[in-house]
Parts: C-alpha cells; sequence; structure tokens
C-alpha cells in the first residue's frame, strides 16, 4: 500500500554519516524487497493488466529494460550530440555496448521463457530510493516508484545491489585507480552478504537466479548507465546539463567491467552459497 506521510532519512545518507549501521540497513532493505516480492510472486502479464499494474514488457518500468531489448535506447545513444561521449559510451574498457546488450537479451529470455520469478518490482531500488530510521537503520519505506512494474525478481534485487554495495576506493596513481583518475568502484561485500542475508529471510532464492545474479547485476548497471547517458547526453539532453551528469555514467561503466572479473564472481557466488570464507 502507499502512504502519504512516512517519517525516516534516505538510506545512503544514513549509511555515509553512520557506518557503524551499514550492515543493519542493507539487512533491513533486502528484507523490505524480499517481502514486497513475495507477496505477488507468481504473477503473470494477465493478472498484472486486470489489477492494474504495469507489465515490464509492454507498460514500461523495471528501468525501461525492453527498451534495452528492443533497440530503442541504441537509437537514443547514436543520436547523441557529442560524438566523443558517445564512443566512450559504445566502447570502455575492453567491452562493447553491443556485446553487454547481447547478454542482456539472453539473460532477460530466461523472464521470457518463464524460468525466473515474475512479481511486483520497485524498479529502482537504490539507496536513495530507500527511507531508514536514523538511529536504528530499520526499513521505513521505499519511494520513487515510477519504475514500479511487474516484472522479474531478480532484476529488483540486482539492481538494488548495484544501487547499494559499491563502494569508492581510491587507489595509488601507478595501480588500478578508476578512468581519469575517478577512484575505483569496488563492490563492498560486507554490504552484499547483508542485503541477501536480509532477502533470504523473507524469501529464498532459487538456484536458477543465484546461478544468474551477477549477469542480471551487469545488466542491470547496462539499463542505469544508458538511462544516465541518454538523459544527459542524449538529443533530447539539455543544453546547459552539467559535465558531473554528463559523465554520470562513467562509474557504472566501471562498476560493469568490475563485474567481468572471475575473482569478483567467485567472491559473490560464495556469498550467495553462504561460505563463512566470503567476506
Amino acid at each position: 500500500f502507499l502512504l502519504t506521510f512516512v517519517k525516516g532519512k534516505q538510506a545512503d545518507q544514513v549509511m555515509r554519516e553512520k557506518p557503524h549501521l551499514a550492515t543493519t540497513v542493507m539487512k533491513s532493505i533486502g528484507g523490505g524487497l524480499a517481502r514486497m516480492h513475495d507477496a505477488a510472486s507468481g504473477t503473470n502479464e494477465s493478472v498484472a493488466k486486470k489489477s492494474g499494474l504495469r507489465w515490464y514488457e509492454t507498460d514500461g518500468g523495471c528501468c525501461d529494460v525492453q527498451d534495452q531489448i528492443n533497440g530503442n535506447i541504441l537509437e537514443k545513444i547514436l543520436d547523441a550530440k557529442d560524438s566523443e561521449w558517445k564512443d566512450t559510451f559504445l566502447d570502455f574498457g575492453g567491452r562493447t555496448y553491443q556485446r553487454e546488450l547481447e547478454a542482456l537479451r539472453n539473460e532477460m529470455k530466461l523472464a521470457q521463457d518463464g524460468k525466473i520469478e515474475h512479481g511486483i518490482l520497485h524498479g529502482d531500488p537504490f539507496a536513495d530510493n530507500a527511507l531508514v530510521n536514523a538511529e536504528t537503520g530499520k526499513l521505513s519505506a521505499f519511494i520513487d516508484i515510477e519504475d514500479f512494474c511487474v516484472g522479474p525478481l531478480l532484476f529488483d534485487l540486482a539492481c538494488c545491489a548495484i544501487g547499494c554495495c559499491f563502494t569508492e576506493e581510491q587507489k595509488e596513481e601507478d595501480t588500478c585507480s578508476g578512468a581519469d583518475g575517478r577512484p575505483l568502484q569496488v563492490l563492498h561485500m560486507s554490504l552484499l552478504a547483508a542485503l541477501l542475508e536480509g532477502y533470504g529471510r523473507d524469501r529464498n532464492l532459487p538456484t536458477m537466479e543465484k546461478e544468474h545474479f551477477v549477469a542480471f547485476m551487469r545488466l542491470a548497471l547496462l539499463c542505469n548507465c544508458s538511462w544516465r547517458f541518454a538523459k544527459f547526453n542524449g538529443s533530447d539532453a539539455p543544453d546547459d546539463a552539467p559535465e558531473e551528469a554528463k559523465q554520470s555514467f562513467l562509474e557504472l561503466q566501471e562498476r560493469i567491467i568490475y563485474l567481468h572479473d572471475p575473482k569478483v564472481i567467485q567472491q559473490i557466488n560464495k556469498i550467495l552459497d553462504n561460505d563463512d570464507n566470503a567476506l
């Protein structure tokens, strides 16, 4: 149900100001997300539409993942104003947008074929879209529901992980710092473990979803990365968009590259398997 007022503070701000509460915050967010997912797990397109809910393939939401599949986002990218930034977006870190897009399409076939569960999604469960009690870290509510829809539950969990569990790590100049001297994007494994622990208390993650979790993290990043690029660099972007906004897609590209590292994948899989040696 929707509340017109709820007391709380944005989760990302609480975790910055009170790092000792960070794992509590993430466990609580995980639990809240799982309860929302479990409430209508198994909902199909017909039931969604009869209930007046958006279905991700036809009505939007879910970070416009269907527009990625259909090639609509690519059209916006190719129409970008700045050719230099367009080239950077399409070819980054030894990866290419086309290769990541093909991987996204392959993974989303699992949802289209009914091999992973569908249900109610927030669609954009980043830490700034969750309100928590600033003293206890307990979840108060999710906010900003413009991407709310019925779709594959794994997308929402993966999106939450990439939007809540990354941190910036400044490396020495001669090591692997981020592009152009920006801090390196690193997954905070303790926060990820807390998110998955909290989620698992209210909804058991099926084996299929565990096996494809990292791939869905990458495709959720691609959707968010593309949205940022099109919003601030596309043909409809405001002429006075700040440079910081124009470049905001870069950190998400770096996260995609990071999530191709076999050591990182192995560590995430250990967390998914509840391996005590993962952290």
